[in-house]
């Protein structure tokens, strides 16, 4: 029976071991390597940006608008997708040839975080992993703050066609009000459009928005000096946190990280 046992992990081993794993969405990414199941990937998509070696694999495209040649060139066994991952006839091309398509919901709370990361390490063959590590963020998470003490927007987007900011069941709403921030744009739902007017009357304390968003205009003084931005008074003093983007935008096993770095820049003001 200790004969039988030791072929069948061998077996295991090395059928893990062919595996050939692309990981579309920055999120599922972060969390095979916070498993230490990094081995199987030969390919990530474009934000897959954390951790810094991630970087260094094959890229696929962004993973709303993936192409099934560039996936299938990478000779994958598994494609793990995270929700959102299309297009939708590029996911029917690449399953039709043989690919394993697995599907993950896109976490929008720290349950939804928990679950994904107990599914992965269920599909990685890596549940003791996944189990330590929703430990550790559970005991890294603050208590919900019980009080707001500072009002604050988050910027997905802000240049010459407008402004679109996190409202109300998204990420940052989520981190926000961890670090007891009131969000500004919590009158709608998801990433919309706002008046930079009525922005105008309730005056956010400050400014957050991911890091791609400001690189892309510039840099911090260049996306604070934006026209549409010209009316608040937390742009004209440029009091804009920059965070990374992933840390930001989607839910990760960093997400004490995420409310701390926003608790200690309101301490500061």
């Amino acid at each position: 029976m200790k004969y039988l046992i030791f072929f069948l992990a061998l077996a295991t081993q090395s059928a893990l071991a062919k595996e050939r794993v692309i990981s579309a969405g920055g999120t599922l990414t972060e969390i095979i390597y916070a498993l230490e199941k990094q081995n199987s990937l030969v390919a990530v998509d474009q934000s897959s940006m954390y951790p810094q070696q991630a970087t260094q694999l094959p890229q696929v495209g962004y993973y709303r608008d993936l192409a099934a040649e560039g996936v299938l060139s990478m000779r994958p066994t598994t494609l793990l997708a995270l929700e959102g991952a299309g297009r939708e006839q590029a996911l029917k091309q690449i399953e039709a040839t043989g690919v394993k398509v697995i599907h993950y919901k896109k976490p929008t709370s720290v349950n939804e975080l928990l679950a994904l990361i107990k599914h992965l390490g269920s599909d990685l063959d890596a549940n003791l992993k996944a189990q330590n590590l929703i430990t550790k963020i559970k005991k890294s998470l603050p208590t919900k703050a019980k009080t707001q003490t500072h009002n604050a927007l988050f910027l997905l987007s802000a240049n010459e066609r407008g402004l679109v900011a996190a409202g109300q069941e998204t990420v940052p709403n989520l981190l926000f009000n961890y670090a007891g921030i009131t969000n500004i744009a919590a009158t709608h739902t998801g990433f919309k459009a706002i008046n930079s007017e009525v922005l105008a009357v309730s005056q956010p304390d400050f400014l957050v928005a991911p890091a791609h968003v400001v690189q892309s205009l510039g840099g911090k003084q260049a996306f604070c000096k934006q026209p549409t931005l010209r009316l608040l008074k937390a742009a004209q003093e440029c009091q804009l946190l920059v965070m990374d983007s992933l840390l930001s935008l989607g839910m990760s096993p960093r997400i004490a990280t995420a409310i701390q770095a926003l608790h200690e820049y309101k301490t500061r003001l």
